[in-house]
C-alpha cells in the first residue's frame, strides 16, 4: 500500500510538472461544474462561502462548437462565452476558445452587474504562459512554420489564431504533444513535424518544423532566417535592419536603417 501511494503521489508530480507553468494552480471547469465569484475581495474559485459569492453553473452548448454558458443559481443565463474551456488560475478566470486558437479572461462588473468577456492581448497571453513561445498562425508561410528549441530541453508552443481561420475538430500529429484542455498549447520534446489538421486533410495542414538551434536574440549579429521573431525596435538580425517591433527578418536584408520592410523576405523602402 505504502509503495502503491508513493507511486502514485510521483505521478501526480510528473503530470504537474510535466505541463503547462503552473499546471497543478489550474482549475479547469468543465459541463456542470461551479465557478464562484466573490465580489468583495475580487475572486474567482470552484468553492467558497463568502457572502454576498456568486455562484454560476457551467453548461456547454448543444452544436458545432459546443460553447460555454454560465447560469446562476436561479438557472438564468449569466453569459454565454465564446470558450469552450474555462479554467482559473491567480484567482482569475480565463477562457480558451479551442476552434478560434483564442483567449479571454471573464470578469465580473459590479456596477452593472453583469460579467463580460475580454480578448487576451499577445502581451498578456505570454504573462500567463511565460515558458511558452507564442506563435501566430499568419506567421505561418504556405501553411508551414520552423520553430527552434534547444537540445535536451522541452518546447512549449502557443498557437494563437489572428486570421479569419477556424481549426474546429483539428487534432495534433503525433497527438502526445497536447497535453492539456488548452489546444493551441503544444509541448515537443524532440525535433521532428508536428502536423495539424482536420481528419489529416493535407489542404487544411499546418505544418511545424522544429529544430535544434538557439533563438536569434534581436540586437546581436546573428543570421536569424525567415522565422525570427524580434521583440526590440533596433534589430539587426544578419544586415543592420531596424525592424520595429515583432519583426520577421530575412536572411538577405541588406536595408540602409530605417528603410527596410521586414517580412520573411526583406523589401527595402524607397
Amino acid at each position: 500500500m505504502k509503495k502503491f501511494l508513493t507511486g502514485l503521489f510521483t505521478l501526480i508530480l510528473t503530470l504537474c510538472f510535466t505541463s503547462i507553468a503552473n499546471a497543478c494552480d489550474i482549475e479547469g471547469i468543465y459541463n456542470n461544474y461551479q465557478a464562484v465569484y466573490i465580489p468583495k475581495i475580487n475572486r474567482w474559485s470552484t468553492a467558497g462561502m463568502a457572502p454576498g459569492r456568486i455562484l454560476l453553473t457551467k453548461k456547454t452548448s448543444i452544436g458545432t462548437g459546443n460553447y460555454s454558458e454560465y447560469y446562476y443559481s436561479n438557472g438564468k443565463l449569466a453569459i454565454a462565452l465564446k470558450s469552450n474551456f474555462e479554467f482559473i488560475l491567480d484567482e482569475k478566470l480565463y477562457g480558451v476558445d479551442n476552434a478560434g486558437l483564442k483567449y479571454y479572461q471573464i470578469t465580473y462588473n459590479k456596477k452593472t452587474k453583469k460579467l463580460k468577456e475580454k480578448q487576451l492581448s499577445e502581451k498578456e497571453l505570454q504573462k500567463l504562459f511565460p515558458n511558452a513561445e507564442i506563435v501566430k498562425i499568419s506567421q505561418f508561410t504556405n501553411n508551414e512554420i520552423t520553430i527552434k528549441k534547444q537540445a535536451f530541453k522541452d518546447k512549449e508552443i502557443l498557437l494563437l489564431n489572428d486570421t479569419d481561420k477556424y481549426f474546429h475538430k483539428y487534432t495534433y500529429k503525433p497527438a502526445n504533444v497536447q497535453p492539456t484542455d488548452i489546444k493551441g498549447l503544444i509541448k515537443v520534446k524532440h525535433i521532428g513535424t508536428v502536423k495539424f489538421s482536420l481528419f489529416g486533410d493535407k489542404t487544411t495542414m499546418l505544418t511545424i518544423k522544429v529544430r535544434n538551434g538557439a533563438k536569434c536574440i534581436c540586437g546581436e549579429k546573428c543570421n536569424c532566417g525567415d522565422n525570427c521573431k524580434c521583440n526590440k525596435k533596433d534589430c539587426k538580425c544578419g544586415e543592420k535592419c531596424n525592424c520595429g517591433d515583432n519583426c520577421k527578418c530575412g536572411k538577405d536584408c541588406k536595408c540602409p536603417k530605417n528603410k527596410c520592410n521586414c517580412a520573411p523576405k526583406c523589401n527595402c523602402k524607397k
